[in-house]
């Protein structure tokens, strides 16, 4: 009689369920709840900014003063990102928020056009780390690309003229508000962490 332990044959499948890729994904429940909650949260900010932002920008002072908080602009998006590292985190916060604002706003449905572009402005430069690097250093880059571009196209989307020195000082004022706002969202990423809120890679 052979004595020899039994082994367990080589070709024996090991399944796992379906549903343990798509919880790890920014569609399982916890995730998405967590960015459509911060999206909700963040249109409390980014609405009220639609009404202020045509009633200011109506001269280069007015561009000015709205590049200067550019930054508060930049954290509805780049918010939920911060705290659910997912891809497609910054695409489902912009959508939302452009749902929310083609019903509260002038806007319409181009809110959501609208919304999208300001989530890929942040989202874009942690794609090109294709998704592994979630850290500050890449969050400054994204807050280079939403606070030079938004810098520069207040002032062909208002039809506002300014002198080189005025638009020098919006683009500066732009990008280092949107750095502030970098660190608010860490900020808040930590003090969430510490309530138990957040998603780690």
């Amino acid at each position: 009689m052979d004595s020899s332990p039994t082994s367990i044959s080589d070709d024996v499948e090991i399944r796992s369920s379906a549903r343990s890729g798509l919880r790890d994904s920014v569609l399982g429940t916890r995730n998405l709840m967590t960015v459509a909650a911060l999206a909700v949260v963040g249109s409390l900010i980014a609405i009220p900014l639609t009404y202020i932002t045509p009633l200011v920008a109506t001269s280069p002072r007015g561009i000015i003063i709205m590049c200067a908080i550019m930054g508060v602009w930049m954290i509805p998006y780049l918010l939920p990102g911060v705290i659910v590292n997912k891809p497609g985190a910054f695409v489902i916060a912009g959508l939302i928020l452009g749902v929310i604002s083609t019903f509260t706003t002038s806007l319409g449905a181009g809110a959501i056009v609208g919304n999208l572009i300001g989530a890929a402005f942040v989202g874009i430069p942690v794609a090109l780390f294709l998704y592994r690097f979630w850290t500050w250093w890449v969050y400054m880059i994204s807050a280079a690309v939403f606070g030079g571009m938004n810098g520069w196209m207040y002032w062909s989307a208002y039809g506002i003229d300014g002198s080189t020195s005025d638009m020098a000082i919006s683009m500066v004022l732009s990008l280092l508000s949107c750095f502030a706002g970098v660190g608010v969202c860490l900020l808040l990423k930590r003090a969430l962490a510490k309530a138990g809120v957040g998603i780690t890679k």
